[in-house]
C-alpha cells in the first residue's frame, strides 16, 4: 500500500479537494482509503459524509480501532476514514506512533492499495504521525508569492519532522492549484517554484474552476460526476502524472 499525504500549513490552498479528487481518481481501478485527519472534516463531506460527533479517525489516539468507524462512499473501491469533530490535540497526551500502529495492527495493507491523508493545516503531532506512514507527500498551493514562501517553510518543517520521526524523507511534490494562465503573477510564481525545487518535484498546475467548489455542495468528486471540466480533466492528469512518479 501506498501512502500519500496531503499537507501545507495554511488553510484554503485546495488541500481537501486534492485529497477528495485523488482518492476518487484512484478509487476507479484501486482500493483507496481516504482518512480524513483534519477535524474540521471537509473532507468527509466531500465524499457524502461529514466528521463524527462521537468517534472517527482520532478515536486511534485513545487506543481505538481506526477500522471500526470505517464508512462506505459512492464508489465501491473508496473508503472514508471520518475525521472526529471534537478531537483536541492539545488535550491529550503522548500520540507519537499512534497512526502507524493502526497501519500494523489492522493490516491495513493486505485491505488498500492507495492510503489518501488530508491534514490539518498546522504542524503538530498530528502531521508526524501521517508523515510517519507517508510514501509521498504532496504540497498543494496558491501561485502567488505568499503560496512560494509557504512551500519553502512546508518543505523545511517535513524535513526536519520526516528525520525526527521515520529517519528518512519521504517524496515530496508541489501541486499549484487555482491557477489562471492569463495572469503574469502565476506564470511567473510557477516558474521560480520549479527552478527553486526542481522539475521532479513539481506537478502540473490544477487551474482555477468554479465546479472545485461547488462539488463539496453536491459532495461527489469533480472527477466522478464533471469529468469534462477543467479542474477534473487536471485532476485526472495529476493522479496519472503521480502514479508514474511513485510507482517508479
Amino acid at each position: 500500500m501506498k501512502t500519500i499525504v496531503i499537507s501545507n500549513r495554511k488553510g484554503g490552498t485546495g488541500k481537501t479537494t486534492t485529497s477528495i479528487n485523488l482518492s476518487a481518481q484512484l478509487a476507479k481501478k484501486n482500493s483507496v482509503l481516504l482518512i480524513d485527519l483534519d477535524t474540521q472534516g471537509h473532507a468527509s463531506v466531500g465524499v457524502g459524509h461529514g466528521p463524527l460527533d462521537e468517534g472517527g479517525t482520532h478515536q486511534i489516539f485513545f487506543d481505538k480501532t481506526l477500522c471500526e468507524y470505517f464508512l462506505p462512499t459512492m464508489l465501491d473501491n473508496l473508503t472514508l476514514a471520518p475525521a472526529s469533530a471534537f478531537f483536541d490535540v492539545y488535550e491529550t497526551g503522548d500520540l507519537q506512533g499512534k497512526l502507524k500502529k493502526a497501519y500494523i495492527h489492522e493490516q491495513l495493507s493486505e485491505f488498500f492499495d492507495y492510503c489518501i491523508i488530508d491534514t490539518p493545516p498546522t504542524f503538530d503531532t498530528l502531521l508526524k504521525n501521517a508523515l510517519e506512514v507517508s510514501d509521498c507527500v504532496i504540497i498543494p498551493t496558491l501561485p502567488h508569492q505568499l503560496g512560494f514562501i509557504g512551500v519553502e517553510q512546508v518543505f523545511r518543517a517535513i524535513y526536519k519532522m520526516s528525520i525526527e520521526v521515520r529517519g528518512s524523507l519521504p517524496f515530496v511534490g508541489i501541486l499549484p492549484v487555482m491557477y489562471n494562465s492569463h495572469i503574469e503573477e502565476h506564470k511567473k510564481i510557477l516558474k521560480k517554484l520549479e527552478e527553486s525545487f526542481g522539475k521532479e518535484k513539481f506537478f502540473s498546475p490544477i487551474r482555477v474552476d468554479i465546479e472545485l467548489s461547488t462539488e463539496f455542495e453536491r459532495q461527489v468528486p469533480l472527477v466522478l460526476d464533471k469529468q469534462e471540466k477543467r479542474g477534473a480533466k487536471d485532476y485526472i492528469e495529476f493522479t496519472k502524472d503521480l502514479m508514474e512518479r511513485i510507482n517508479e
